[in-house]
């Protein structure tokens, strides 16, 4: 579809004197503006390529507004007589409308927003553009370039926001509908725009003045008025390309980005407004907007294109104050066959008051790819995880149930992770979110999120830079007998954490089977690494010594030994693939020594105590000991445990003084007696002597 885009700076050479009676205006209503238009739809017919201005007043034609100060009464500027007409030709008196609005309708493939800033940033995720810079510039025009002095203030403060990257033929033809995109909110108020002031957008070389009220001429779709600066001449139009300067520096004919220009003014409901709005409230919305987290969210999850954001305030165009600025660095990245997970660091900079604070964020965000078998369509699902949480579980939850970009669910106490998914998951609407969930594979998608964060660990050490550790995956695997309390107490919480709280209860199962498919668990035998549940042996025992020399005994074997917390087990042993899952016991201890007893030379007395009572003490069968040197005697030092056949070590007392009677030369002849009094309680049972070379005597 071809549109008809109509030019509103005309040339005076091609614009024949309009006929007096076809311009006259009805005074009293302010909306009719230029509403017998039959003369310039003539006179529009005539129009070259080149392009200079029109401006009516009463029945003549003036060719070039520097040339020109017309005066009006100074005492009443806008008089009933027909300088009224004066006035309409030059101030445009619009209906309110929102900023906002009209770059809303330039996002004709995005949902909309309530806010300005957000708004611009998914425009420029819309376009592709890496790049984003604000300035808010304050009045620094000549006003003798305007029609009159009394219109000086309406060419005024401006936010200009500029784009890394030129709008493409559809992108343009998308700007150019914005007419068909765009309702007018309320006709009982007005806003101010000057003839010279209409928001303007650069791209490339061609420049594009909207009037979103179509006000500038009363023709069919009259609201665009097209410059191409490398055909058109433009010097004769300081008014209108004035505040472009500063962009248009390093060619005349070309810019190479995206500048939308957007003149601020107030509202007035009884008359036309000549206040001007003040750059301070633009700075405060900025600064309000990347406040809270969820702004942060928003440009992690929905605005992946963006890495850079800054805003100045200038004047001249000279010197830049910088006020506001974020950046974003990807620290590491791990590429899967079906997802890219990172580490991001945004750095944020504030300038309040003239001091300068920074603040730094770090996040996960990962990126899954799948096709949905129901619906037939490719689905693309992110997650993102602050690695250190910003707020307080509540706070989130509660700024989270706002939002309509992404949803959260809480996998901890203490992590609350957000996501977001493409298509949308209003295609699943009729389903409750657990089915949403299980369509889109989330428990799949979780596990190898977890799987690529583990690729981002070194699990011997931890990262300052990122705060990651291998407890991070640790904690964030779902505690069942954490979510089991939240249950069973959940008529303390709100309506929606209630809803949360049952979501991740019911979709826990599906999360440790698949948890459970991963190589997610780190042995800390040398050569292993990160192991998956049919090669490991999960070494259970308590953080303690005795945890230590089990794992070092199991390491030097060469046994995949790995160390979970408690929960990491109770949620393997219940939903995963129990034939595989491996916990290690006394008889994998007492097996292993029997196949390795070289390793027991490079151990210490008090190392060998420890994997005794281990041994005997967690398991009733006295065999598990037998051929292993770990028999300790009187000498401090260790004997092989045989049958009664061997020769017999003695059991007097658990007491050292009795040794006092004998040689020191035969203390290899008695049990020691100053082991622990359960490990020595244990070997002196009868059922133990019944099976080994030992025997009790009492003294």
């Amino acid at each position: 579809m071809i549109r008809k885009i109509r030019k509103i700076f005309r040339s005076p050479t091609t614009a024949t004197t309009a006929n007096k009676n076809e311009n006259i205006h009805k005074t009293n209503n302010s909306e009719s503006t230029l509403q017998d238009t039959s003369c310039v739809k003539q006179e529009l017919s005539l129009v070259p390529n080149h392009l200079n201005t029109v401006f009516f007043m009463k029945d003549h034609v003036f060719p070039d507004v520097k040339r020109i100060k017309l005066q009006s009464p100074k005492t009443n500027p806008i008089p009933s007589t027909d300088d009224v007409q004066y006035a309409k030709m030059r101030i445009i008196s619009s209906p309110v409308f929102q900023l906002r609005d009209i770059i809303r309708a330039l996002l004709t493939s995005s949902s909309p927003s309530c806010d300005l800033i957000s708004t611009f940033l998914s425009y420029g995720q819309l376009l592709g553009a890496s790049s984003i810079h604000g300035y808010l510039v304050d009045r620094c025009y000549d006003t003798q370039t305007l029609i009159n002095d009394e219109f000086s203030s309406y060419q005024g403060v401006a936010l200009c926001i500029t784009y890394d990257i030129k709008l493409s033929e559809q992108q343009w033809e998308d700007i150019f509908g914005i007419h068909e995109s765009t309702s007018i909110i309320s006709k009982t108020a007005s806003s101010f725009f000057h003839l010279t002031d209409f928001l303007c957008i650069l791209s490339g070389s061609r420049v594009v003045y909207y009037d979103p009220n179509e006000r500038m001429i009363n023709d069919e779709r009259a609201y665009v008025s097209i410059f191409d600066l490398e055909n058109d001449d433009i010097e004769m139009f300081q008014d209108q390309f004035s505040p472009l300067d500063h962009f248009l520096l390093k060619s005349k004919t070309f810019y190479n980005g995206t500048l939308i220009r957007l003149p601020l003014r107030t509202t007035s409901t009884t008359q036309i407004s000549t206040q001007i709005q003040t750059l301070d409230d633009i700075k405060q919305q900025i600064y309000k907007y990347f406040h809270f987290n969820n702004s942060l969210i928003d440009l992690l999850l929905l605005q992946t294109n963006l890495n850079t954001i800054e805003f100045d305030y200038t004047k001249d165009f000279q010197l830049f104050t910088r006020f506001f600025s974020i950046e974003k660095h990807s620290l590491a990245t791990i590429y899967d066959t079906q997802s890219k997970t990172q580490i991001i660091q945004l750095t944020s900079s504030k300038l309040n008051n003239d001091i300068n604070t920074s603040d730094v964020s770090r996040w996960l965000i990962s990126i899954h790819n799948d096709y949905n078998e129901i619906h037939k369509f490719k689905t693309e699902l992110k997650l993102l995880l602050p690695i250190v949480p910003l707020c307080s579980p509540s706070e989130s939850f509660a700024s989270l149930s706002e939002s309509h970009n992404y949803q959260s669910i809480q996998i901890t106490s203490s992590r609350i992770l957000y996501y977001c998914i493409s298509p949308t998951l209003n295609l699943f609407s009729k389903d409750d979110i657990y089915t949403q969930l299980s369509q889109i594979k989330f428990p799949e998608a979780y596990a190898l999120f977890l799987k690529d964060l583990s690729r981002l660990i070194n699990p011997t050490t931890t990262s300052s830079s990122s705060n990651l550790s291998i407890d991070l995956i640790w904690e964030l695997m779902p505690d069942i007998d954490e979510h089991q309390r939240l249950f069973n107490e959940n008529q303390k919480y709100s309506i929606q954490q209630q809803k949360n709280i049952q979501l991740i209860n019911n979709i826990i199962p599906s999360i440790w089977e698949e948890i459970g498919k991963q190589e997610l668990f780190y042995s800390v035998t040398e050569g292993w690494g990160y192991v998956a549940i049919e090669d490991m042996i999960i070494n259970n025992v308590e953080p303690s010594p005795m945890q230590d020399v089990l794992t070092y005994v199991f390491s030097e074997a060469n046994a995949p030994i790995v160390i979970l917390p408690f929960h990491v087990i109770n949620g393997l042993c219940k939903y995963s693939n129990k034939h595989y899952l491996k916990v290690m016991t006394p008889f994998h201890a007492s097996k292993l020594l029997s196949d390795n007893s070289s390793v027991l030379s490079n151990l210490t007395f008090e190392q060998k105590i420890l994997l005794l009572k281990y041994i005997i003490l967690n398991d009733p069968d006295p065999d598990l000991v037998l051929e292993l040197e770990l028999l300790p005697l009187a000498n401090d030092t260790f004997t092989t445990f045989q049958t009664k056949q061997a020769s017999i070590i003695y059991i007097v007392d658990n007491n050292s003084d009795f040794l006092k009677l004998f040689h020191t030369k035969q203390y290899d002849r008695f049990l020691n007696p100053n082991i622990d009094q359960n490990l020595f309680a244990k070997l002196s049972s009868k059922r133990f002597q019944g099976n080994q070379n030992l025997v009790f005597h009492s003294i």
